[in-house]
C-alpha cells in the first residue's frame, strides 16, 4: 500500500508522534547524509518492507508533507506511533522483523475492545499493519481499526500526539479523507 510504503514519516525515518525538535534534528541529519551521497537508514526501515531509496527530492518532499497539522494527521493514520510501553515493545518486534509478534501484542489491546485513552495508539498501529496484508479479511480489520479510532472520543488525543495541541479536526471529514485514500490505494485490487 503506497500510503504506508511511501509515507513521509517512513521516508524521514521517524515515528508519527515525533516532536518538532526530533523532526528538525532528523531533517538536518538526513539532509546532510544525502548531500554527501551517504546511504541513509533508519531503525524504522522494517525488514518486511521493500527497501527504500531516499533521494534529496524524496527527503525534501517527505519533510514538506508533514509541515501542516492536517497532513500530519493524514500521514500518521498510515504509519506508527509509540505512545506507551506496549507500543514500544511491539515496535521493537517490528524493528527485529517479527511483525506477527507485534500484531499479537496490539491485538490483545484492540480485539473486540473499545478505543480508550490507553489503547488508541494500538488501534492505529495494528490498523496500519493489517492494511499491508493481502487478505480481504485482514485489510477489513485494518479499516475497521482506523474507523473505530477516528470515531472515538480519544481521536482528539491521537490528533494532539501527532499535530499540535491547538489543532482541531472534523471526524467526518477525516473519515472521508481516509476512505478516499483507501479507495485510491485498493482500486483494481479487489
Amino acid at each position: 500500500m503506497k500510503s504506508i510504503l511511501n509515507n513521509p514519516y517512513r521516508i524521514a525515518g521517524i515515528l508519527s508522534n515525533a516532536s518538532a525538535r526530533e523532526i528538525l534534528a532528523r531533517k538536518n541529519r538526513i539532509s546532510a547524509y544525502a548531500k554527501v551521497g551517504k546511504e541513509i537508514s533508519s531503525e524504522y526501515d522494517f525488514s518486511f518492507f521493500n527497501p527504500l531509496q531516499r533521494t534529496n527530492s524524496t527527503i525534501d518532499k517527505a519533510f514538506s508533507d508533514i509541515e501542516q497539522n492536517q497532513n500530519k494527521v493524514v500521514h500518521s493514520l498510515f504509519w506508527f506511533t509509540n505512545l506507551n510501553p506496549v507500543d514500544n515493545t511491539a515496535i521493537q518486534h517490528l524493528i527485529s522483523g517479527n511483525k506477527e509478534k507485534a500484531i499479537e501484542i496490539w491485538d490483545k489491546l484492540t480485539d473486540e475492545k473499545e478505543v480508550t485513552s490507553k489503547n488508541f495508539s494500538a488501534f492505529n498501529n495494528i490498523g496500519t499493519l493489517y492494511l499491508l496484508e493481502d487478505s480481504k479479511e485482514e485489510i477489513k480489520q485494518g479499516i475497521t481499526a482506523k474507523i473505530k479510532l477516528i470515531e472515538s472520543e480519544n481521536f482528539i488525543d491521537f490528533v494532539h500526539t501527532v499535530a499540535d495541541e491547538t489543532f482541531s479536526i472534523d471526524k467526518n471529514k477525516q473519515i472521508e479523507i481516509l476512505i478516499d485514500e483507501l479507495l485510491t490505494q485498493f482500486k483494481n485490487k479487489f
